[in-house]
Formats: structure tokens, C-alpha cells, sequence
């Protein structure tokens, strides 16, 4: 662990001193310690959101932004399944990310309106990011999607069979979501 800790802070420093924008990533020396180093990034990001298993907690911590202000299922053939709702912390939103804050949690919706965390995701605006290079986090690079964002989820609190990285998870589904859903936008 602590060689691990040394890989992140030479990592920092090398990305500082290379004027690149910031990303804060788990460093793998070799790719036989990459999944480690990933199982240790996920057991964090797990142990950082725990406690907004609980909406009313992450609201408060400052997730109160309703992206899209609706529960996203893929509505194309491939039905790939569903994302959720979407509840960013927009003081989270610049060129860094930070393996413990996340800038979106992600929760689907339940019976009563009740909400349970499912993914995180990291979000950094296209705009932001001045590397040619995609930014990266726990060995997993972003993707640029159609809202002009990079994004990278973490299915970390429901499991998704088309991996923990993938943007869809077709375990989760959006059939109790409501209008605007509980929780509300700003």
C-alpha cells in the first residue's frame, strides 16, 4: 500500500510539472498490479460515498443539481438498460477528479419514490480539458459523450454484468421514476 501511495504523489508531481490539467488517478507500476491498484481505487471511491446511501445526506453534501431532470434508460434497440438519476455536485465540475468526489451520484429509482445509490460518475467538461489525451482514472479512460462532458462510471454499489466501468447497467431499470424525481433540481 504505501508503495502505492508513493506511485500516486509521483504521479501528481510528474502531471504537475508536465502543465497538464490534473487528474487524480491510482498509478499502476506494471499491468499485474493495475487490478489491484483499481480494487483499491473502487474500495475507495465505495468507503467516500457510503454515507450517501442516504439522498438526503448527499443533498446536503451539495448533490442537488438534476442532470436532465429524468431517470436515463437507453431507449435504442440494444436496450443496455439504465443509468438513473443523475444528481450532480456542480462546485465538483472543472478540469480535475478526485477518486473520493465523485461529481454525479447515481440512484435508481425504488417503490415510493425512494432512492438507492447505484454508480458514481466522474465528470469533467470538454471544455475544460485542454490535454489531447482523454483523461484517465483507475486505469480506465473517459469517454466523451453527447453532452459534450468526459465521463467515467463506477458501478461500485449495484453490480453490472456488462462491467463496472460501462456506462449502462442493465440491472438497473427506471419503471417507478417519477417527473421530475424526489430529491427535485435546481
Amino acid at each position: 500500500m504505501y508503495r502505492n501511495v508513493l506511485l500516486v504523489a509521483a504521479l501528481a508531481l510528474a502531471t504537475a510539472c508536465a502543465g497538464e490539467p490534473a487528474v487524480t488517478e491510482f498509478a499502476a507500476a506494471t499491468p499485474s498490479s493495475a487490478a489491484a491498484v483499481a480494487e483499491d481505487g473502487l474500495a475507495a471511491v465505495k468507503s467516500s460515498t457510503a454515507h450517501f446511501q442516504r439522498f438526503e445526506v448527499a443533498r446536503a453534501a451539495g448533490y442537488d443539481f438534476l442532470f436532465m431532470n429524468m431517470c436515463m434508460a437507453d431507449a435504442s434497440d440494444a436496450n443496455r438498460g439504465a443509468m438513473g438519476y443523475h444528481y450532480v455536485n456542480t462546485t465538483l465540475l472543472d478540469d480535475k477528479v478526485d477518486v473520493n468526489a465523485p461529481e454525479a451520484l447515481l440512484y435508481e429509482p425504488g417503490p415510493n419514490g425512494r432512492l438507492r445509490l447505484v454508480a458514481v460518475e466522474y465528470v469533467i467538461p470538454a471544455d475544460a480539458w485542454t490535454s489531447t489525451q482523454p483523461p484517465e482514472l483507475l486505469g480506465q479512460r473517459f469517454t466523451l459523450n453527447a453532452f459534450n462532458l468526459w465521463a467515467l462510471h463506477a458501478w461500485v454499489w449495484k453490480d453490472n454484468p456488462s462491467g463496472t466501468f460501462a456506462d449502462w447497467n442493465p440491472n438497473v431499470s427506471c419503471p417507478d421514476a417519477a417527473p421530475a424525481a424526489s430529491g427535485g433540481g435546481k
